[in-house]
């Protein structure tokens, strides 16, 4: 017996729509949907990708990314076409200082009470807190205390955002365990349009609600949870 011995396979967004009509059974016997099918369901997929934003951050979704600050600033723009130009970071998890020696020197990441709330916030010398507010389109990193030099670099670690199917020949942004997830909850957001009766829609919403619990299920990292005081004093 003989394998494939490929592990690539994915759909692109055309296969990905048509795949969900046809659990509508919208498509059979080898028909394609009209233009205005494929952009109605174009619009629900991408609508889809970012509802799942929500979803918090799969290991899958996370990157890395390095700027040397400048001195007396303690705000950046990250997003396409700002400061730092790159995709918007959805949360920031963990963010290190990194200093010519080579070593790397973790940072606070904080929230943004406890941010607004540091003293002497024109004070300047190595940044060893940093807060991150996400905005519609892009973000804002604030460091603490104001950067003194530029000797340091600052790194941050972060969920990224999936990127949309646009063109028909796009792949999913997502692993490929995610497909059944994508088309069975991308069915489900186009049957009320299809005038799916109620009963079925149900059954439709449990799969989609299913294999949507499955890839989320896999898609966590496994470490160990500590707990510590809260040495700050507040909350």
């Amino acid at each position: 017996m003989s394998t494939s011995g490929s592990t690539t396979w994915s759909l692109q967004r055309d296969s990905i729509i048509n795949s969900a009509l046809r659990k509508l059974a919208v498509l059979s016997g080898g028909s394609t949907p009209a233009t205005y099918e494929i952009t109605n369901a174009t619009e629900a997929l991408n609508a889809l990708l970012k509802g799942f934003y929500a979803d918090g951050m799969p290991l899958w979704a996370m990157s890395s990314y390095t700027f040397t600050p400048t001195v007396g600033v303690a705000a950046y723009n990250i997003g396409i076409g700002q400061t730092l130009n790159t995709p918007m970071p959805m949360k920031v998890v963990q963010a290190w200082r990194g200093s010519s020696n080579s070593s790397n020197i973790p940072m606070n990441v904080y929230s943004n009470t406890n941010y607004n709330i540091l003293p002497l916030t024109y004070s300047s010398g190595t940044p060893v807190n940093l807060y991150y507010q996400p905005l519609s389109t892009y973000g804002t990193i604030n460091l603490w205390p104001l950067p003194a030099d530029n000797s340091n670099t600052i790194s941050i670690r972060y969920q990224r955002p999936f990127e949309d199917m646009n063109a028909s020949t796009d792949n999913l942004d997502f692993p490929a365990y995610w497909t059944e997830a994508v088309i069975y909850g991308l069915a489900d957001r186009l049957a009320p349009e299809y005038g799916i009766p109620l009963e079925d829609r149900k059954v439709l919403s449990m799969q989609a609600t299913t294999f949507h619990a499955n890839a989320l299920s896999f898609g966590s990292e496994d470490s160990s949870f500590y707990i510590q005081p809260n040495n700050l004093g507040r909350f």
